[in-house]
């Protein structure tokens, strides 16, 4: 092994063992931190190791695409606030924001896409597997909230908030890096990151669907480049890429409809039963599917979808009173002995259950009793 990969691996898994460790410690404010970690190895990295120029076309095209594509990605999410309704933004920025959040931000985007960049350009396989993952990790800490995972409910906002996207994001950012350089990259990022902090009003979109949109686009605006700038194939694999884009396209379609039910901010929904409470009917660990209750008639023997003491309960009608114009619904388990205690009112309810889906919802109750609450 010659000096450069030497110094070339060396350094890769320096960074990843430190973004790493820091995952598993409270870091207070974890931006700060990791830009602190990132904006050093940046340096060491376009220092020390070897720089490779990689010829590609089209990379000013690229990174006039990516921007607009990133201006209507903000236009997008902001116009779904005639939707999901508008909050008061409380990172509209100042001087305090500017230093805690903005800045590190910048300088985390711009240090990881230039560790990717020099990194990649390298032709390792094994140190671009392991730039990836310090990018997937870079991207994780610079969510503040969850730093130190310590319990499951932390462990299921990581996987699901955080390291979905990552996954998704730094695929498609290694795809351009490597073709395109790092510039398309740092403009995109740096445009739909940093536009929450200077606009007053934002859209109050769900941080579950959010997230899976962060999850999808990036295999939408991958697919999207290249086959607009990659190289032309010969005839022969023509039909390969067809098939490609039928998968793609698929694959699309199938995390568009997940994403929607497990957000629960369209018409249907998704819930994991925990309990055994509803066992013959729903059994623990099944999946139910549920229509959004939108003033719908509601019998006795339905099952519903309720909030109790912010949880969703999901039990069925026994009984319906009207007393006083207020319509009052009892209900109960049917493996419970008791009914539930007190009523539900048009106001608790949340869906009525639509379809099950037996044992899928098991991973999620296994992950739950491996780690505590």
């Amino acid at each position: 092994m010659n000096k450069d990969k030497r110094v070339l691996y060396i350094t890769s898994l320096i960074i990843f063992a430190v973004l790493l460790g820091s995952l598993f410690v409270d870091l207070g404010s974890s931006k700060i931190v990791t830009a602190c970690i990132l904006l050093p190895a940046a340096v060491a990295v376009w220092l020390f190791i070897r720089k490779r120029t990689s010829v590609s076309i089209n990379k000013r095209e690229v990174l006039l695409l990516t921007s607009v594509m990133a201006a209507i990605y903000v236009m997008l999410k902001e116009m779904s606030g005639i939707y999901f309704g508008f909050y008061k933004n409380p990172y509209f920025v100042n001087a305090e924001l500017l230093i805690k959040h903005v800045l590190p931000l910048a300088v985390i985007i711009a240090s990881v896409e230039v560790i990717r960049y020099v990194v990649l350009a390298q032709k390792s396989k094994l140190a671009d597997f392991i730039t990836y993952l310090s990018c997937v990790l870079a991207e994780i800490l610079t969510v503040s909230s969850l730093s130190g995972i310590t319990s499951f409910n932390g462990f299921m906002d990581l996987v699901g908030m955080a390291l979905f996207p990552a996954l998704s994001a730094n695929i498609y950012y290694h795809y351009v890096s490597k073709n395109y350089g790092m510039w398309p990259n740092i403009t995109f990022r740096m445009i739909t990151t940093l536009y929450i902090y200077f606009i007053k009003s934002a859209a109050a979109m769900t941080d579950a669907l959010s997230a899976c949109i962060k999850m999808i686009l990036p295999m939408i605006m991958l697919t999207f480049i290249s086959a607009m700038f990659g190289k032309t194939k010969k005839n022969a694999v023509q039909k390969g890429r067809k098939l490609g884009g039928v998968g793609v396209a698929l694959t699309v379609i199938v995390t568009v409809s997940a994403a929607m039910l497990i957000s629960c901010q369209f018409r249907f929904g998704a819930l994991v039963i925990a309990t055994d409470s509803m066992t013959g009917e729903v059994n623990k660990g099944d999946m139910i599917i549920y229509e959004r209750y939108d003033g719908q008639p509601i019998e006795e023997g339905q099952i519903i979808v309720f909030l109790q003491d912010e949880s969703k309960i999901v039990h069925r009608v026994v009984q319906i009173q009207n007393i006083n114009g207020e319509t009052r619904y009892y209900t109960k388990g049917d493996a419970n002995e008791d009914m539930d205690m007190g009523y539900r009112t048009e106001a608790d309810i949340v869906g009525l259950t639509d379809v099950k889906v037996a044992y899928v919802g098991y991973p999620t109750l296994w992950l739950r009793e491996l780690i505590p609450n």
